[in-house]
């Protein structure tokens, strides 16, 4: 393979002379001396990044010259570990995002310069598993630059991969985490109870949580349940579906976005799940 453009001593840009594709190869020392022309080292070739869209290698590629060298090797091990423990296929945009990201964590971090999170709290709780490997990433950051990047960074980054993952913008990944953090706070202040974060219940109301957040902030909506359907559940599970009429005003008033039966059907049924354990664990104690 030959050299079409060195973007740092560990990266260059290559094409594939099979599919003729443009190509992002890694590895230390890769284009130590090297100059366009010249054949590349295959031996040294560590991680091959095809580049299936054009937009997106321009990108990355002046990425690479405005971040510190070494960043977008770590973000790309960092995002080859998430696609692995979240076993969810990632949208390459993640790449720039997230080295990007890092790239000012980083500079922030050497400037003495701390910013909050001010979703942590939420963010850990209702991406678990994204939160998970992000303090994995944080970790293997400091460990990786010998430096201290806080926890809040983790918050920040679980994000990219929920934006990854479904395809979303940060801000409104901000905006769906906000909506769940507001749903969970009036199903608890409704009941007056702390809900058991453990429970498998829990989980499912999390899980439907983020796909009604992820409906609200798309304006995407679809209405198919029987009216006589509604009535049943409204009068088996009275007050959960009071709850969930609260819920539904509360999104309303603030997202301009009407909570229709079909979310009303499901909220009930979620949330007299994780209302009847966490009721019988209080009972218990």
């Amino acid at each position: 393979m030959i050299v079409e453009k060195v973007l740092n001593n560990n990266v260059v840009v290559s094409i594939d002379p099979t599919t003729r594709k443009e190509v992002i190869l890694m590895g230390s020392g890769i284009a130590f001396n090297k100059k366009p022309g010249q054949l590349i080292d295959t031996k040294r070739i560590e991680k091959t990044f095809i580049v299936d869209d054009e937009n997106l290698g321009n990108k990355i590629k002046k990425l690479i010259n405005q971040i510190p060298e070494g960043i977008f090797e770590l973000t790309d091990e960092i995002v080859t570990h998430a696609i692995v423990e979240l076993n969810v296929e990632l949208d390459k945009q993640v790449y720039v995002s997230l080295a990007d990201h890092i790239g000012f964590a980083v500079k922030r971090f050497k400037n003495g310069i701390t910013i909050k999170n001010e979703l942590l709290n939420e963010i850990r709780r209702v991406h678990r598993n994204e939160f998970k490997v992000s303090l994995w990433a944080v970790d293997y950051i400091n460990k990786k630059l010998d430096i201290q990047l806080p926890e809040d960074e983790a918050g920040f980054i679980a994000l990219h991969f929920v934006n990854a993952s479904y395809k979303e913008t940060t801000m409104k990944s901000v905006e769906s985490t906000k909506i769940i953090k507001d749903v969970l706070n009036i199903i608890k202040y409704y009941f007056a109870i702390e809900l058991d974060e453990d429970d498998l219940n829990y989980d499912r109301l999390l899980t439907h949580l983020k796909y009604f957040a992820k409906r609200i902030v798309n304006n995407n909506q679809h209405n198919s349940t029987d009216s006589s359907f509604v009535k049943v559940i409204s009068s088996t599970y009275p007050e959960a579906y009071g709850c969930a009429i609260k819920i539904g005003e509360y999104i309303a008033m603030h997202n301009s976005y009407e909570v229709n039966d079909d979310e009303l059907v499901y909220l009930t049924m979620h949330i007299q799940r994780v209302i009847s354990v966490a009721r019988e664990k209080k009972d218990n104690l």
